[in-house]
């Protein structure tokens, strides 16, 4: 059956509708204007779609730089320098991330990738399923379920002694662990809560002509959250499984090394894989 011819009213009626004057050639249906406002008003909404979906990114990537901060915070990272903090610890666990990705996490910019989400909560001693998406409860619980775990176990002038096969663990986490039954020692001032106390061995610190010597079984205090200059006594961690040393931090053309005090053993070559995680603030020489 042939379909009905549109009559010539309903053809001007429709141009006039859609602003074409009467006599003109073009014949739209209705169904065509349909379609047209049906097509227009999908293209209106597109951009309100985009708009939110970035939205909900800007959103995501706040709340994960607020639950960092709040991470930090708990640990007892220092709230000024704490990208610097940052990237030293994830070398620490074998991560090496830019100072300006770092910032974009502190900064609500990004997110961390899963190699970074793993070594921030296991340095931060954390769940990473909170970290990332806020799932489960924040840190704070954990701090008080478990009292002694955390910068705040720190008593006022009190300080751990660390092992040197200890040093590493304890420079990545900023503190010891739940549980930790070792020795908390008196310091004559007041350090930081990331602060730690170990006993020399060794005598690569030992003057053969005066001036500042170390002698093993003496007691050196170190505070990892000042930044060392060169002229320093410092304890760095060593590449490929060295662990810590004592050294001097010292400069010389150019090149940084850690340098001993007794010219009997080598300078060592600083290069991207040593660590310096603290710098010696004072020392305790038993009679």
């Amino acid at each position: 059956m042939a379909a009905a011819p549109i009559p010539p009213a309903a053809s001007n009626a429709n141009a006039i509708a859609l602003g074409k004057s009467r006599g003109s050639n073009i014949v739209v249906s209705e169904y065509q204007l349909m379609v047209d406002n049906i097509h227009q008003l999908t293209i209106a909404q597109a951009p309100c779609q985009s708009q939110c979906m970035v939205d909900k990114k800007f959103e995501m990537r706040a709340a994960f730089s607020a639950r960092l901060h709040k991470a930090l915070d708990n640990a007892g990272v220092r709230a000024h320098g704490r990208g610097v903090d940052i990237h030293k610890n994830l070398k620490l666990h074998g991560v090496s991330r830019t100072p300006q990705a770092i910032s974009k996490w502190l900064n609500g910019e990004s997110i961390a990738e899963p190699e970074s989400l793993d070594a921030l909560c296991e340095w931060l001693q954390i769940r990473r399923e909170w970290l990332e998406y806020g799932a489960g409860s924040a840190p704070d619980a954990e701090l008080k379920s478990h009292p002694q775990a955390g910068a705040s176990q720190m008593a006022p002038n009190k300080i751990p002694l660390i092992d040197w096969a200890g040093i590493a663990e304890f420079a990545g986490i900023g503190h010891v662990r739940a549980g930790w039954e070792g020795t908390w020692l008196c310091c004559p001032v007041q350090l930081g809560d990331r602060s730690f106390a170990t006993i020399v061995e060794g005598d690569s610190m030992v003057s053969p002509a005066g001036g500042p010597t170390y002698p093993p079984g003496c007691t050196i205090f170190v505070d990892t959250a000042l930044s060392a200059e060169p002229g320093d006594r410092v304890i760095a961690l060593l590449p490929h499984g060295q662990g810590a040393t004592f050294k001097e931090y010292v400069t010389d053309a150019g090149r940084y090394f850690l340098k001993p005090i007794n010219s009997q053993y080598p300078l060592i070559d600083i290069t991207g894989s040593v660590n310096l995680i603290g710098k010696v603030v004072g020392t305790y020489i038993p009679e």
